[in-house]
């Protein structure tokens, strides 16, 4: 944002200019802005030369106002679609123009984040004047981080003759600041909560898996003759629970074997074990109508995108000079970038602990991270004494239930659900969705009304994407859903709570134990070089009779992420206890890890999934133990644990440097794995084998441009090997270039095999279900299986998985002949015109195909990065990479368009370091600043996250004073 020229002559934003400053420990910087804000004591902000803001405040109340002006500076657009994302309230900003938004506001009502968050902040608020100290200081966080804001919205106008601030032109065409609602504390509660929802909430995939795995039962299983007989038990091969890679965090849930007596949530006091639930008989799952999982698949058409990440910790046992910390969330990539950078140190206060004798002796509380624009403090980062970082766990936290809708009885005509052979009725609530052009209405207010099963939770409704309103429900059966989201949570104390109380990785546990949803993968490191993980959230315990399927054995059974039964026989009993949630710690009064470093990575946690049975699992008691099963495939996870196990193993020690090459590592996992099946196939062909019989049909068939073809893909997939780099083929080396070459053949390839192997069943199944609806975990983990794994799958008449045969030709395909197909229609597409237009291998580089162009949160030309005018960013990786650079395989357009790393960070604890300091390495995909008139606009992504280079920022006032630019002050 930059202020208009009156202000600049007067330097007085707020009031008027003082000729006499207040002394500042970044006097060594020009000073820009003299702000009069009604402070208690003058706050100084830095600004350095990466565009990081430093805030330098004797109060909370203080640092909170100045950082909420400074991020509303920075990023207020962002700020007011975050929370308009979380509330459903986007159609006041856009359905006039994109009435497709009104549908996403209807989706999101139905979760009432707002009025969640508004029963949140009185709970607050009420705790506070019960004398609760770390509930105080939120409501004042809160509080006077909200007013920061609004005294910068104040003060914004978009004509320049009499703004004290005037907005980028090019944003202005999205955002208008004369229609801002003034910010509260519960907005920023709203999108603690959208954030922690869309790490959480997976009512759609249960809904799919549904879907899908019904279908594959009725169609196949239930068959006798014919192709659909010939495929019985197919379901099993294509629900693909076991993941690719193996390693998990833990072997098992803990305190399960060795009883240590930890907790997730930090407390000391070992939690006394239950008595064993009783075996359930088997049960069947409900038959689902396909009517109604069709309206609940579309419901969800819009959504919130999943998150993933990989995060890791070593310690200084063995293996490196001191205790370090990794982790880079994989969101959305957009403009501006979905974390913003802040720096708060605030005298008088420091990091305090929950544990008797363990206060850090450390004179100021400093702040070092990242936050979500609206939420103030940091969500990840370090307070100088613990450094944090996370993903998403993906902890199953929600089910969906069948309802049958019955008379109620007696007078009234309300809707009632049976429920334990009792009618209940139902209940509903109203939302109205104002639609406007960036805040000016256009039309009436749409009017929605949601039904609610009481013990359950919302009914999915059905959207008319036409009219863009709900229809009412007019079927005796519908779907519900039950989730640990409709409760009034406390994400954002748990964050202050983590940066005030930690001061030791207990603490850091004890502080998120007021985590209630949105539960993820929290890994730390102290500055006693200790590590720590926790996965700590509210995990539902569910009865045994939901939790009896068995792909063998019972596969009709109930399990939690299949739709359930909801006439009482499948329910939530209570939640985990938390000594069996998945952690581990190597603090100060706990045993030594297995290994000297924690990887976590959005994978199976506990290796739960790894024999493809998830409810197998048991505690102490003999009750069943189940988090989750919609997890990462793992090779993520197994690639990172690989390359710490060689650090370890190796004679040099590991450093930040170490820890910096893995984050960017972008070795083709999936190519690793699957290249060497790919030539075997190839090498059957070559060497005349007769088996499988189809074999000796396909290579009699073949052209001698068609052999030439398959030994060219052959030599570029075994020269691949061992290394398989995903080089973008542009100003590389020779053998870079076939690596280039090999990625672009092997990405195509996966394209074709799964159309041609998956692609009949499923559409024969599910005619509506499209394979790429499946997504990339669960697509990879069934070719992997399929070439791999073969003997687990069905057996078709050529000796191989019947998957693989084409259901729609009367031959009977082997996947080695499928393998081949697949292979000559990725060269024929790479010579073509759609894909290089020649023959020469040399001419296929990676970095045509594999670019990435990030955009803003509106379409806007004008702000992608780079701008729409310019060639997008050739990009190394692909699919599943550590450096996460995913394209999917769903077409042959293999540009990064998802997700990506949202922040590369590393923390280090630097003994002999100025304070001895935890110091943090970072990368940011954008700019703080979201203006492209700014030099702080596009530089961190263009100088480092681009490069692959990582910045250190300054910490002291010393530092700031040699790299900073310019200085505030707020009065």
């Amino acid at each position: 944002m930059h202020r208009a020229r009156a202000a600049v002559l007067s330097l007085a934003i707020l009031g008027a200019c003082s000729d006499n400053h207040p002394s500042s420990p970044f006097d060594g910087l020009p000073l820009e802005l003299d702000i009069v804000a009604g402070m208690s004591a003058p706050v100084h902000v830095a600004r350095d030369k990466y565009g990081i803001a430093h805030i330098d405040a004797q109060s909370l109340a203080d640092a909170a106002f100045a950082q909420g002006y400074v991020m509303a500076h920075d990023r207020l657009p962002q700020m007011d679609i975050l929370r308009r994302s979380g509330a459903g309230t986007l159609s006041e900003l856009y359905g006039a123009t994109d009435p497709t938004v009104i549908d996403t506001d209807l989706e999101m009502r139905m979760h009432r984040m707002l009025p969640l968050a508004e029963e949140s902040w009185v709970a607050i608020q009420e705790a506070a004047d019960a004398g609760s100290k770390y509930d105080a200081e939120v409501v004042t966080l809160l509080q006077r981080f909200s007013d920061g804001v609004n005294a910068y919205a104040h003060s914004i106008s978009t004509d320049a003759r009499d703004a004290q601030w005037v907005l980028d032109p090019n944003v202005l065409g999205s955002f208008d600041p004369a229609h801002f609602r003034d910010w509260a504390p519960v907005d920023s509660l709203v999108i603690g909560r959208y954030e922690a929802f869309a790490m959480s909430y997976s009512a759609d995939s249960e809904i799919d898996a549904t879907t899908l795995y019904q279908g594959l039962r009725d169609t196949f299983d239930a068959a006798t003759s014919g192709a659909a007989g010939a495929r019985a038990g197919i379901s099993k091969d294509l629900f693909a629970i076991q993941p690719i890679g193996m390693d998990s965090t833990l072997q098992g849930f803990p305190n399960v074997q060795n009883d240590d007596g930890s907790r997730s949530d930090g407390d000391d006091v070992s939690q006394r074990l239950g008595t064993a639930r009783a075996a359930a008989s088997p049960a069947v799952r409900p038959a689902v109508p396909a009517s109604v999982l069709a309206r609940a698949r579309t419901f969800f058409a819009h959504g919130v995108p999943r998150a993933g990440g990989n995060t890791w910790a070593v310690t200084r046992d063995g293996m490196s000079a001191h205790g370090m910390l990794a982790g880079d969330q994989h969101l959305p990539l957009s403009n501006p970038s979905t974390f913003y950078p802040t720096h708060i140190v605030i005298h008088g206060m420091h990091v305090e602990s929950t544990i008797a004798g363990h206060a850090p002796e450390i004179e100021d509380f400093e702040l070092l991270g990242v936050t979500f624009p609206g939420i103030p403090g940091i969500v990840i980062g370090t307070n100088n004494v613990v450094a944090w970082s996370s993903t998403p766990s993906e902890h199953d936290v929600n089910d969906v239930y069948l309802e049958q809708f019955v008379p109620c009885g007696g007078e009234g005509g309300s809707n009632c659900v049976a429920f334990n052979g009792t009618p209940v009725p139902t209940e509903s609530f109203t939302e109205s969705i104002s639609v406007g052009n960036l805040g000016t209405p256009t039309q009436a207010d749409i009017v929605a009304t949601y039904e609610v099963v009481p013990h359950h939770g919302p009914i999915i409704p059905e959207i008319d994407r036409v009219n863009h309103t709900l229809v009412p429900r007019t079927d005796t059966t519908a779907l519900s859903v039950r989730y640990t989201g409709y409760e009034p949570t406390f994400e954002i104390r748990a964050l202050w709570k983590l940066a005030r109380t930690a001061g030791s990785l207990n603490d850091g546990f004890r502080a998120l134990a007021d985590v209630g949803y949105g539960s993820q993968n929290w890994t730390l490191v102290d500055r006693l070089d200790y590590i720590a993980w926790t996965t700590h959230a509210t995990v539902p315990d569910r009865s045994p009779e939901a939790m009896t399927w068995n792909a063998t054995t019972n596969p009709d059974g109930n399990a939690p992420f299949f739709v359930l039964p909801g006439d009482g026989s499948a329910e939530w009993t209570g939640t985990m206890a938390t000594r069996y949630i998945p952690h581990a710690t190597e603090d100060f009064n706990q045993p030594q890890l297995a290994e000297p470093f924690l990887v976590s990575v959005d994978a199976d946690p506990v290796g739960a999934t790894f024999d493809g049975d998830p409810l197998n699992q048991y505690d102490a008691s003999g009750a069943q133990l189940y988090a989750g099963v919609a997890y990462d495939g793992g090779v993520r996870q197994a690639r990172i644990t690989e390359q710490l196990r060689a650090a370890v193993a190796g004679s040099d020690p590991i450093d930040a440097e170490t820890m910096m090459r893995i984050q960017r590592d972008t070795q083709s996992n999936m190519g690793r794995r699957l290249a060497p099946p790919i030539v075997a196939a190839l090498d059957k062909l070559a060497t005349g084998a007769v088996a499988p019989a189809d074999l000796v049909t396909f290579r009699a068939s073949l052209t001698t441009e068609q052999r030439t073809e398959l030994e060219t893909a052959r030599a570029l997939l075994v020269d691949w090997a061992p290394d398989y780099a995903t080089p973008t083929g542009l100003g590389n080396t020779a053998p870079q270039i076939r690596a280039s070459a090999a990625t672009v053949l092997f990405n195509t390839w996966m394209h074709f095999f799964i159309d041609r192997a998956l692609s009949d069943e499923i559409a024969e199944a599910v005619p509506s279900f499209d394979v790429w609806r499946l997504g990339d975990t669960a697509l990879a983990n069934i070719v992997y299986g399929l070439l791999v794994r073969p003997a687990q799958f069905v057996q078709g008449p050529s000796g191989e998985p019947v998957v693989c045969d084409d259901m729609t030709s009367a031959s009977d395909d082997s996947c080695t002949v499928q393998i081949l197909r697949s292979l000559l229609a990725a060269m024929d597409q790479l010579a073509s015109p759609a894909g290089y237009g020649t023959t020469d291998v040399g001419q296929w580089a990676w970095g045509k195909k594999h670019t990435l162009r990030i955009s803003p949160l509106v379409p806007n030309a004008l702000l992608d990065l780079p701008p729409s005018d310019q060639a997008a960013v050739p990009r190394a990786g692909d699919n599943v990479a550590v450096d996460r650079a995913d394209h999917g395989w769903e077409d042959l357009d293999f540009s990064q368009v998802a997700d990506g790393p949202a922040q590369r960070f590393v923390a280090e604890v630097a003994y002999g370091a100025s304070d001895n300091q935890i110091v943090v390495h970072w990368a940011l995909p954008g700019g703080v600043i979201y203006d492209s008139r700014s030099p702080h606009y596009r530089d961190l992504l263009d100088s480092y996250y681009l490069t692959e280079q990582y910045f250190v920022p300054p910490r002291t006032a010393d530092e700031i004073n040699a790299q900073g630019e310019s200085r505030w002050i707020f009065e």
